[in-house]
């Protein structure tokens, strides 16, 4: 087959980075004569949003042999096929996933400990009705039950939540009763009497007699995020910080490398929690609305739900088990606005230019893409339009903006970087000043270095290539 007729599929790929350590020392290999085993591959339609026909050949094993026989410039190779009839992509990714998983797992750069964890994740969040079991999973990764029983529990307490949560919920984060009964399908009356007698137990007992939250989530088929948020009622935000293991910065660095799996779901650009329990806790009191334009895995209405905030929440990509994060795909120039109250605090954490645009790309359509697949001038085009939107929708509102310089630093060495080519917080900072925002403070939120691969370090080194770990918080009041 020929090898550029070969797809790579990122999604069904289970590893977090493909070693360009291995794809040398494959070349090398086969300028030595070396045979190499058939790359195993598999058929599949409705794989884009373009014609549901076509037919793609996906990688499913082999992809560092697949890049080896690229770069030596081989044409054609063996391939061997999975299943022999073209498969459905939308109905079988995750199978796929695991297949790849399981054959990574037995040969080759053998999948690590994170790298199982991720697809065990990634197979959890796309099936809300457990049909893969935990012991099903943990047979296929070759890891024990109660291991991934750890890496998935918080997944599958979300998966399970009952109605009356989900209302709790809703309500907690400033619903109305009439908009919670349209979107559950319950009548008022009822929704009034779930709010006022749904009870849930002493959680403090069920602590002390040694269960975690995860346990107590559980038990009560409830999200996570809901069990802390009723354990905490009523506490200082400061306890709230305590209680949840987590420092509260009285600085305006603020560091976190890891998302904090509790809160929110496994999403592009996914940030941290704290990030966002911070924000709240300097620029909002308990009871202040926040509005969430672009919500994704819902990191900001769990921690507003936690801190006692309200929270109106939308995205372009909805998902069933969180209905507080409703449908919406802005477009600032047609004015629609869809929030139904004034904001106090606007956290904005948009997809920074073109980083993650794989990722969003399957979150989008092409009547609805994301913004992350802009141009560069339609992308700050997209700012200007939103910012004077926000501005005219709003009172005395702040904006919590995050996002990262951009540059072509992957390809690109320091001295041949061209500002014209580039986005910063600079540019941002321009757009905020020039459609009524300003600027009151900067917050650096660094991103951690970890992520870079020992090979892309040294290529960077070697190329004078100048990396991007920054990454900012502006604080903007309407003037």
């Amino acid at each position: 087959m020929k090898v550029s007729d070969l797809t790579w599929d990122p999604f069904i790929y289970p590893r977090a980075n493909k070693s360009q350590k291995t794809i040398t020392a494959y070349v090398e290999a086969l300028g030595s004569g070396a045979q190499f085993p058939p790359i195993k591959v598999q058929r599949v339609f409705n794989y884009d949003d373009g014609d549901r026909s076509a037919i793609f050949t996906l990688v499913i094993d082999g992809i560092h042999r697949w890049f080896a026989f690229q770069e030596k410039g081989i044409k054609a190779i063996e391939v061997v096929e999975w299943q022999t009839t073209a498969l459905d992509y939308k109905e079988h990714k995750t199978a796929l996933l695991l297949e790849s998983a399981v054959c990574n797992i037995s040969h080759g750069d053998r999948l690590n400990t994170s790298d199982k964890k991720r697809t065990a994740r990634v197979i959890a969040e796309s099936d809300p009705e457990s049909k893969w079991t935990e012991s099903a999973l943990a047979e296929k990764l070759g890891v024990r039950q109660q291991t991934v029983n750890g890496w998935i529990s918080d997944i599958r307490a979300r998966q399970k939540t009952n109605r009356n949560s989900t209302i709790l919920r809703l309500s907690r984060l400033g619903w109305i009763q009439e908009k919670i009964s349209d979107v559950m399908g319950v009548s008022q009356n009822r929704i009034s009497e779930i709010i006022g007698n749904t009870i849930f137990g002493n959680f403090d007992n069920l602590i002390a007699q040694g269960h975690d939250m995860e346990y107590i989530a559980r038990h009560f088929q409830m999200d996570l995020s809901l069990a802390w948020a009723l354990r905490l009622t009523g506490k200082k935000d400061q306890e709230k910080f305590k209680a949840l293991g987590w420092g509260l910065r009285t600085w305006d660095q603020w560091s976190f490398n890891e998302c904090d799996q509790r809160f929110g779901e496994d999403w592009p650009g996914r940030i941290p929690a704290q990030l966002v329990a911070h924000t709240l806790f300097y620029y909002t009191k308990p009871g202040d609305l926040v509005l969430d334009p672009m919500a994704g895995g819902g990191v900001v209405p769990d921690v507003c739900l936690i801190f006692e905030r309200k929270c109106q929440a939308f995205d372009l990509a909805t998902q069933e088990n969180r209905p507080e994060i409703e449908y919406h795909h802005w477009n600032p120039q047609k004015k629609k606005w869809p929030a139904t109250k004034k904001p106090d605090l606007i956290f904005f954490d948009p997809p920074y230019f073109t980083k993650k645009k794989k990722a969003y790309k399957e979150k989008a359509t092409r009547q609805t893409p994301s913004i992350s697949s802009y141009k560069k001038k339609d992308y700050e085009q997209f700012f200007r339009a939103f910012f004077l939107l926000a501005r005219e929708n709003t009172k005395q509102t702040r904006m919590a903006f995050l996002n990262a310089d951009w540059y072509d630093f992957e390809s690109t060495p320091a001295p041949l970087e061209d500002p014209d080519k580039s986005i910063t917080i600079f540019d941002f900072h321009r757009l905020l000043s020039k459609t009524g925002w300003r600027t009151i403070r900067r917050i650096e939120t660094p991103l951690s270095s970890a992520r870079m691969s020992g090979n892309q370090v040294q290529k960077m080194q070697n190329l004078q290539i100048l990396g991007t770990t920054g990454r900012t918080l502006l604080i903007a009041k309407k003037v």
